[in-house]
């Protein structure tokens, strides 16, 4: 979490002033003695090492289990003692988090929060009479005030904590969650074992640090191992999942949503981009996110070897770094400046490099070896759905458009005029109207230079009528040398005016095609005219095939029939 430049230098400027001032509270309650600098002390410390290092992970949630060396080092050495035992813990439990430049105000403000706790649960601890010397009260006794020390400690922790969240960073946080009950039975279950530490440390001494320390750091190793092992299942069986999410998607811009939503549920990312290989000659973006949002970003085409995501297509091999430094000098084109960690897979299908992921976080060190295995299932998944969605694509645009023009065909053109003549009846738009347009002596065209020439007349005819229509309606090429156009929302006389506007531009445009009937085939410019029918629900008719009918009756006889090179409206 970020906070503005201004709570940071407060809270550096309220840890100058709460360490020292800690600090000397500390001496005036507790005055440190010898204890403090015999080996024992130290072997303490090194003991807690490994027990900051080893977090345990429970659904999310960050454990560290670090109470029974603190108990015993507070009851044994002192405040003093435990004072600088904390803020080692800081050290080393920030130092695996690999803060960011931005986020260094964390050690001030956990360093402040552990000086604070660690006094006021002393002072408590004093004020009923806890002492040092274990023969000053009986065991019972002192085993009670040790319970309420760490009662004290850990409710005041997180009372401050819930402050901290709700004060500095504005987040609505409840004081009664899952990470409040995992850190009171993580107190409940260490609290004896600091006990035992201590009591068996008066007894027999130093030695007592390997016979707890050793049994219990190993605990800790076997409960990582396990943790990590469950969440690798854990996020194999999501794996198989966001497959089968995947492969029923029939859109590829689909794909990518599931594809991208899953991925960042399942990790932590900051940057995401997904590279797509064209023709096998270049990687081009054809997604990105960055901190919370997809965005537009314009990058260069990627060549193999240039770059992070170029050497993985020419290796295929996914690459994993932990930090800037290590992949800096093979960095290419567009990299945000505070991302460090970087995972960048190659997606594969049939052996061959189809498009390439790079994830990113700004932290140091986030994903680990199992990350780059699930990721590279799921990118496997990601190429095989995305080649399926686009020959779907494919074939469907195939069925649905005319091969020479790629206008719609008339059987598409069929089903969305039913669907308009749905939303008329619905009220979802006010009217209808139908162009129905026919190149006049289009034949002739075909007999006098054949039927190829003909053809780029229909190509040149369909492109212009995409200029002029453009979103006002829906074009389609109905057969022959007829095309067709719904316009919604316009009325008769406004259709018939557009009507008459594309006979007059086919009209003065010219026209340019070859003569492949000849023995030398030389280009030949020409002049067309169109005839067209108009016709418009609900003025006309409330049917949708009568609409068409009406339409071709308007063409053939208000236009046809009365010499051509004419937009006529139907008359019934």
């Amino acid at each position: 979490m970020v906070l503005d430049k201004k709570i940071q230098y407060f809270i550096w400027i309220a840890w100058v002033i709460i360490f020292p001032a800690g600090l000397w509270i500390c001496h005036e309650l507790e005055p440190p003695t010898l204890d403090l600098i015999n080996t024992d002390f130290y072997i303490f410390v090194l003991l807690m090492i490994p027990a900051a290092l080893i977090p345990i992970i429970i659904n999310k949630t960050l454990l560290s289990v670090i109470q029974w060396i603190t108990l015993a080092v507070f009851l044994k050495f002192g405040l003093y003692a435990e004072l600088i035992l904390g803020q080692i813990v800081v050290l080393l439990v920030l130092s695996r988090v690999h803060l960011t430049k931005d986020q260094l105000y964390r050690f001030p403000l956990n360093s402040s929060m552990f000086v604070i706790v660690s006094i006021v649960s002393a002072c408590v601890y004093y004020l009923l009479g806890g002492t040092h010397e274990t023969s000053a009260i009986s065991n019972l006794s002192f085993i009670r005030l040790a319970a309420i020390y760490l009662a004290v400690y850990f409710f005041l922790n997180q009372f401050m904590i819930f402050f901290c969240y709700r004060l500095l960073f504005k987040e609505k946080v409840s004081i009664f969650s899952a990470e409040l009950l995992w850190e009171s039975l993580i107190q409940i279950v260490t609290f004896p074992i600091g006990i035992i530490l201590y009591f068996l440390y008066n007894n027999i001494g130093i030695i007592s640090a390997v016979l707890i320390g050793f049994p219990v750091i190993s605990m800790l190793l076997v409960l990582k191992y396990y943790n990590t092992t469950k969440q690798m299942n854990n996020h194999l069986q999501k794996a198989v999942e966001f497959g089968h999410q995947l492969t029923e998607r029939l859109k590829s811009n689909e794909v990518l949503e599931v594809f991208i939503h899953n991925l960042l549920k399942m990790f932590p990312i900051d940057y995401l981009y997904i590279l797509d290989n064209v023709n096998g000659e270049q990687l081009e973006l054809i997604h990105s996110y960055e901190n919370g949002e997809n965005v537009d970003i314009e990058s260069s085409p990627i060549r193999k070897f240039d770059g992070i995501a170029g050497m993985v297509w020419a290796n295929e091999e996914a690459v994993l770094f932990g930090e800037k430094k290590e992949w800096e000098k093979l960095s290419s084109g567009y990299i945000p400046n505070d991302m460090e960690s970087v995972l960048t897979v190659p997606m594969m299908k049939n052996n061959e490099v189809t498009g390439v992921l790079t994830i990113g976080t700004k932290r140091k060190r986030t994903y680990e070896k199992y990350h780059l295995m699930i990721i590279d299932i799921l990118c496997s998944y990601l190429a095989i759905a995305f080649e399926n969605a686009r020959h779907y694509e494919r074939t469907k645009f195939q069925s649905e458009r005319c091969q020479l023009t790629n206008l719609y065909n008339a059987r598409v053109f069929t089903e969305k005029l039913e669907e308009n003549f749905d939303k008329l009846n619905n009220g979802e738009v006010d009217g209808l109207s139908l162009l129905l347009i026919d190149i006049d002596h289009f034949k002739m065209v075909n007999d006098t230079y054949g039927h190829q020439s003909g053809d780029e007349i229909l190509i040149q005819v369909a492109d212009l009528l995409k200029n002029i229509v453009n979103v006002k309606g829906l074009l389609a090429r109905y057969g022959g040398e007829e095309f067709v156009i719904l316009l919604p929302n316009v009325n008769k006389e406004d259709a018939d005016l557009f009507a008459e506007r594309i006979r007059e531009t086919i009209e003065n445009r010219t026209f340019t095609m070859y003569d492949n009937l000849s023995d030398t085939r030389r280009k030949l410019t020409a002049r067309i005219t169109v005839s067209i029918g108009v016709a418009s629900s609900p003025t006309d008719t409330d049917d949708p095939m009568a609409l068409l009918r009406y339409a071709d009756r308007a063409l053939y006889i208000g236009a046809k029939r009365v010499g051509r090179n004419k937009a006529a409206k139907y008359v019934s």
